[in-house]
């Protein structure tokens, strides 16, 4: 009976929908691909860890500003070296 239980349980964790940790966009600039932790919308003065995927790197910048638009949220964030990035976001 406590395999079963443990066999049930564990089934239940498998099918479990996990949800997206991460947003993604690509750089407006360079066109890499990116994506944003957390998963949300940020605020101008919030930090967020920058994920660019052809360069497999992650850094943390500071949002300078947010724009909503119809289909796209624009981020224009400060990385740690003072370079401005663009990054087009899937809207929420």
């Amino acid at each position: 009976m406590k395999h079963l239980l443990f066999g049930a349980a564990l089934l239940g964790c498998l099918c479990m929908t996990i949800p997206a940790l991460a947003w993604d966009g690509f750089d407006a600039d360079s066109a890499d691909l990116v994506e944003v932790i957390p998963d949300r919308v940020p605020s101008k003065g919030d930090t967020v860890d920058v994920r660019n995927y052809d360069k497999d790197a992650t850094e943390t910048c500071l949002v300078e500003s947010v724009a909503r638009n119809a289909r796209t949220v624009e981020l224009v964030v400060r990385t740690p070296a003072g370079v401005s990035r663009t990054l087009v976001m899937e809207g929420r």
